[in-house]
């Protein structure tokens, strides 16, 4: 097992063998722990900033703390996620056992939980910028953030789609049930992504439908 380590004020990275042999366990700020076969972690430091626990074989994660601002718990086996502290900004739980995810925190800014068992998502955070829900079993999206840059909801159970935001950039909502789309009114932002395939869309005119990506 190798873990790497940063500590306050120092951009050093350390590698340690095992959690037992760090010191100095409360000033650390950044873990990459991914990759591993880890089924358990250990108390996280009140000082933690960034976790990366990929690729695991984690069935839980242990309490977060307030100072977390970045996780990448994907490619586990969680079933569930603990309480989000306020400061997260980013959170990756891609790959998982996820059928319901706890309430986001208005901090956060990046989410992707696509290939869980999502068949819902909570209300969704103002700063979101980035969403990507595919591949799960969603019939339904909440309310989308104005702030809102790339959306990612293919290969869902979706009808229809919220009000997109105006600053929505990117959109792929291919391989769903969706029966119409009202594409003279998307957003003027998005023009250079953009995937409908594989849906009940008869009709598509936009006008800057020949800069988009075909993905």
């Amino acid at each position: 097992m190798i873990l790497r380590i940063k500590y306050q004020n120092d951009k050093k990275v350390y590698k340690f063998r095992s959690f037992e042999e760090i010191k100095n366990y409360n000033t650390i700020i950044y873990i990459f722990c991914g990759s591993n076969c880890l089924s358990v972690l250990p108390e996280l430091p009140n000082s933690l900033q960034t976790l990366n626990c990929s690729d695991n074989k984690l069935n839980v994660l242990p309490e977060l703390p307030n100072s977390l601002q970045t996780l990448h718990c994907g490619y586990n086996k969680l079933s569930v996620l603990p309480k989000l502290p306020n400061s997260l900004k980013e959170l990756y739980c891609m790959n998982n056992k996820l059928t319901l995810l706890p309430e986001l925190p208005n901090s956060l800014q990046e989410l992707d939980c696509s290939i869980n068992q999502l068949c819902v998502l909570p209300k969704l955070s103002n700063s979101l910028q980035t969403l990507d829900c595919s591949r799960n079993q969603l019939s339904v999206l909440p309310k989308l953030s104005n702030s809102l840059k790339i959306l990612g909801c293919a290969c869902n159970k979706l009808s229809e789609l919220p009000e997109l935001p105006n600053s929505l950039q990117k959109l792929y909502c291919g391989y769903n049930k969706l029966k119409k789309l009202n594409v003279i009114e998307l957003p003027n932002s998005i023009k250079y992504g953009y995937n409908w395939k594989n849906n009940f869309i008869k009709k598509i005119n936009h006008k800057y439908l020949d800069k988009m990506f075909y993905l």
